[in-house]
């Protein structure tokens, strides 16, 4: 039987891990977009994302995804767009440290609600907080989000932490993936 191939795309800042998530979960076989960062005003890390990263991730004999990895940056969000067009989940990264991570959160959600295909939305903090900061924003989220989306916690470098991630996303998707 044949199983449409399920897409995922990571969204979020600059700098949040998206690259790094591909990378942890396809090692070498990870394609990445990365450029020398021209702008290090905006963000001190080294490269920055262009285009699209991706991953291809064989979860069981059945569920295969593909990830892509999104640029962070406003002026690539005619990327976002198009992944987004594509992809039946989306998973957005966040670092809840951050002044405006909330506002950015909700505006990456509605952007997925947008989209044609989004079939499933998870919200991931991706870098450390303890866990009453966690709840403390993913009920301010749930004040704010206008629907109901999980909130998770991995660290982007730990392959089996995103796995679970995947494992979880890929799971809130219908068996049978069909654009609308």
């Amino acid at each position: 039987m044949h199983h449409p191939i399920k897409r995922i795309v990571l969204l979020g800042p600059m700098g949040i891990g998206k690259t790094t998530a591909i990378r942890s979960l396809c090692g070498s076989l990870a394609i990445e977009c990365d450029v020398p960062n021209l702008d290090k005003q905006a963000h001190a890390k080294e490269t920055t994302t262009v285009g699209l990263d991706f991953g291809e991730i064989k979860l069981d004999d059945e569920d295969t995804l593909q990830v892509y990895g999104c640029p962070g940056q406003e002026r690539y969000d005619f990327v976002r767009e198009w992944a987004l067009s594509l992809a039946f989940g989306a998973i957005v990264m966040v670092d809840i440290h951050e002044p405006h991570a909330m506002e950015q959160t909700i505006d990456l959600i509605q952007q997925c609600h947008a989209a044609p295909n989004i079939q499933a939305i998870v919200v991931l903090i991706a870098r450390p907080a303890s866990a009453a900061q966690q709840e403390m924003f993913t009920v301010r989220l749930s004040a704010h989000a206008e629907c109901a989306v999980p909130v998770l916690s991995a660290d982007p470098r730990n392959p089996s932490q995103m796995l679970d991630t995947l494992d979880i996303i890929a799971a809130m998707l219908p068996d049978e993936v069909q654009p609308r």
